[in-house]
């Protein structure tokens, strides 16, 4: 299930943003410090301990702890676009959000002088979209594999779009594509993806998940799921990992 807002709404020809939903979600996001995940490649930013955590909601900006990289820090920059993901009870919400700056409480005047925290300042995002947690392992394949996979409508075969597969799980897979038409949640396409090792071909019936603009200019990313279960796919999953690790191992 999707929540869509604002910006998101407009890019895909609906209207009417709800900041207060927003406001609402990023509220509960500080009464937990969620984790928060910054944009990686492709705009693809899952949160976890290692990304930093949501701090305070302002009248007009989100704060955020300063983020790490791994075991370092972060430096993020004023006017630095991100895509920010946020931990939710059942996913993640994903967003695009501005730097506006530097952030520090505590010191003179505060409860306690001698606590001070560190973070930055984002703008709030325009629109938020939920993702519900897939159970099942993604792998991502698009960095060595770059299968190509084409979008079509059920019925008629007419093509939606076509691009690269970033990432493929059991139950389902994550394309970059040029759309040619509008691409909404919950409609059904057919996907083409062609994998020139390892994996199988899959010409599957699937259910568009989520469609999100990418960070390379004029694409997007659909999640799909499969309408039915691909008996070849899991198996060759593994296969395809076990290949990574030995190619790992003797390097």
């Amino acid at each position: 299930m999707r929540l869509w807002f604002g910006g998101l709404a407009a890019l895909f020809g609906l209207h009417g943003a709800d900041e207060a939903s927003i406001r609402s979600i990023l509220r509960q996001a500080v009464g937990r410090s969620s984790s928060i995940g910054i944009g990686t490649l492709d705009g693809v930013a899952l949160p976890s301990p290692l990304s930093g955590h949501v701090v305070e909601l302002e009248h007009d900006a989100l704060v955020i702890s300063r983020p790490f990289d791994g075991a370092a820090r972060r430096e993020l920059v004023a006017g630095e676009r991100l895509h920010l993901s946020i931990a939710s009870e059942n996913g993640f919400h994903h967003g695009y959000v501005e730097v506006l700056g530097r952030w520090v409480s505590g010191g003179a005047g505060s409860a306690d002088p001698t606590e001070r925290r560190y973070g930055y300042r984002v703008s709030i995002p325009q629109a938020l979209v939920h993702e519900e947690r897939r159970g099942l392992h993604r792998v991502p394949v698009a960095f060595d594999l770059a299968p190509k996979a084409v979008l079509l409508r059920p019925i008629t075969l007419s093509e939606v779009g076509d691009g690269t597969v970033l990432d493929v799980s059991e139950g389902g897979l994550c394309v970059r594509a040029a759309l040619r038409t509008l691409l909404r949640p919950d409609e059904s396409v057919v996907v083409r993806a062609d994998f020139p090792a390892i994996l199988p071909s899959i010409h599957a019936r699937t259910t568009v998940a989520h469609v999100l603009e990418s960070r390379k200019a004029g694409d997007y990313e659909i999640g799909l799921r499969f309408a039915e279960p691909q008996a070849e796919l899991g198996s060759a999953i593994r296969a395809l990992e076990l290949r990574r690790i030995n190619r790992a191992g003797a390097a």
